[in-house]
């Protein structure tokens, strides 16, 4: 009988623990579970950070002149065209002018009297000093220096009349043809017509304004990188030249990039975007600007190894358009919550998404 009654005692435990065991995992399954909430996350990286600026810029022959006669005359022969490339020293036109040919005739006569005269006053002192008055000596060397002047300047005129290349280039304009009346340069009463103009384009210099705050930068020998969307080329080079001096009026410094343009692919005229390294550093800590709350209080919240998020202050250093140098109490691989803080809140229990960055500098 009193095993009986240890059997029945057993049995209603074993049930009562059933029975708890029962109700304890239907009341756990009834109540809500605490789900972390998913969240981007960027990760701290080491790298080089380069901060630059992109400018337009055009192209423009490396040297260019209109040429003018220095004589009047009619245009007696022009040998060249839009679009010809010349060499420097090149005769391209001529101009007829009979009568500097006169005059050079006859100032060769002048000279050769003077000299004749000059000649035989000087033989006559070396033979027989004293016989002559030395007013007569002096008179006869002017006359003679006089002659020869005369001369050399007839023959320069007659130059003149020769129309030559100053420089390599390519011929882009031509205003006058053949028996046109071409009137001196040198007569300020008279508007006067070039004959061609000539520019060089085998060397070009690309021209850009340089804003304001980015000329600290930019000196001679700065490298840029050039591309010239109409051509497709990207051309490296360096700063060859700038103005040294802030336009007043656009609060720009001009400055210039020379060229070479040996294969004539690109045209003088064109656009060009030029690219400019203002600032670099190697080996920072740095995060997306998505990442970052900039400011008077720049700082990051941090994704913990609790999986809660952290409030960190920061210090901001180089920045670019799309990553910024950090320092402070981070490291590398450390995870920083990603945009949007609107839903979040410090010390909330998270589910980091590490994001996906585009390669940039």
């Amino acid at each position: 009988m009193f095993r009986r009654k240890k059997i029945l005692i057993g049995l209603f435990a074993v049930a009562l623990i059933s029975m708890a065991i029962y109700l304890m995992s239907s009341t756990e399954a009834s109540l809500p579970k605490l789900v972390a909430k998913p969240v981007a996350v960027a990760v701290v990286t080491r790298g080089n950070l380069t901060r630059d600026i992109t400018l337009s810029g055009e192209f423009r022959p490396y040297q260019e002149a209109d040429l003018h006669a220095k004589v009047a005359g009619y245009l007696k022969d022009i040998t060249v065209d839009i679009g010809d490339q010349v060499k420097a020293g090149q005769v391209i036109a001529t101009i007829d002018i009979d009568e500097l040919k006169d005059d050079l005739d006859r100032a060769k006569a002048a000279y050769h009297d003077a000299k004749l005269d000059y000649d035989r006053v000087s033989e006559v002192i070396k033979k027989r000093p004293g016989l002559l008055a030395q007013e007569d000596v002096d008179k006869a060397q002017a006359t003679y220096e006089m002659a020869k002047a005369n001369m050399e300047r007839a023959r320069t005129f007659l130059d003149y009349a020769t129309i030559v290349v100053p420089f390599d280039g390519i011929i882009t304009k031509r205003y006058v043809d053949p028996g046109a009346l071409i009137q001196s340069s040198d007569n300020s009463s008279t508007q006067t017509l070039p004959i061609v103009h000539v520019a060089e384009n085998k060397k070009l210099r690309l021209d850009f304004p340089v804003p304001e705050p980015a000329v600290p930068h930019v000196h001679v020998g700065t490298k840029v990188k050039v591309t010239v969307p109409a051509t497709g080329q990207t051309i490296y080079g360096t700063v060859a030249r700038t103005a040294g001096k802030i336009d007043n009026n656009t609060r720009t410094m001009e400055t210039e990039v020379d060229v070479d343009n040996s294969d004539l692919r690109i045209t003088p005229g064109m656009y060009a975007s030029v690219t400019i390294d203002l600032d670099h550093r190697e080996g920072v800590l740095a995060l997306p600007v998505q990442a970052v709350v900039l400011g008077d209080a720049p700082n990051v919240w941090v994704v913990n190894s609790k999986h809660e998020i952290e409030e960190l202050p920061v210090k901001i250093g180089l920045q670019t358009a799309d990553r910024v140098e950090i320092a402070g109490r981070l490291h590398e691989g450390t995870q920083v919550v990603f945009g949007n803080r609107d839903s979040l809140s410090i010390g909330m229990i998270v589910d980091p998404k590490p994001v996906t960055e585009k390669k940039g500098s």
